[in-house]
């Protein structure tokens, strides 16, 4: 039971009108539940607008990110660490100094490393850059590659801008630069013919270790 609230009459809760006055009831049971099932379901939100709108976002982002760090992060990866970063001076003369001697020994030649800095012949420890003499008798110019190629990698880390070659069989010398890493530069000598800062190998003959030639 409960009362019209405009006019008063009391009502028995079923009516969806009171018949005195007509005003509508809205009752939360019993029969008059029926009105409220008679109203229309109130409106979804429609998520069709945000979808788009994300969708765009995230194309652009994307077009946008490819110019950036982030786009070269997503292409390639992170970066990978090159494990000769982390070699210390001693152990990459080491690595050199060994590799050398193993591929003399596979070429079937001996031959003599001489440390150099500062013009002067010094050991293996001097800290700071030095210069590397190896000489040897090669049955064959060519397999110099075989020796220095592989060790050539090992040159920065051990402060190593130039390897001098010496064949005394065929009186031929080459010289091996390599640029040094920034705030390494220095010289260590100045009795190589090599032309320090650029990679490569130039060729001399000439009659002595230290004698002058002419590049061919």
């Amino acid at each position: 039971m409960h009362d019209c609230p405009v006019c008063k009459v009391p009502l028995h809760g079923h009516e969806d009108v009171c018949p005195s006055c007509g005003t509508k009831q809205y009752v939360t049971g019993g029969s008059g539940s029926r009105f409220r099932d008679m109203l229309p379901e109130p409106p979804g939100i429609n998520w069709m607008p945000f979808i788009i709108v994300f969708v765009l976002v995230a194309g652009g982002f994307l077009v946008y990110s490819q110019s950036t760090w982030i786009g070269h992060l997503m292409r390639e990866g992170p970066p990978v660490e090159d494990p000769l970063d982390k070699l210390t001076e001693a152990e990459a003369r080491d690595l050199l100094e060994q590799g050398v001697l193993a591929r003399l020994s596979e070429v079937g030649a001996e031959g003599k490393l001489m440390w150099y800095a500062d013009g002067q012949e010094t050991t293996r420890e001097h800290p700071g850059n030095v210069e590397l003499f190896i000489e040897t008798e090669l049955k064959v110019p060519e397999d110099r590659r075989l020796i220095v190629d592989p060790v050539k990698k090992y040159m920065p880390a051990a402060r190593i801008p130039t390897l001098v070659m010496v064949d005394t069989k065929s009186n031929a010398t080459w010289t091996y630069s390599v640029k040094q890493p920034a705030g390494q530069e220095g010289s260590a000598g100045d009795f190589t013919s090599g032309q320090r800062g650029n990679e490569g190998e130039s060729f001399s003959r000439q009659t002595g270790l230290q004698g002058e030639g002419t590049v061919e």
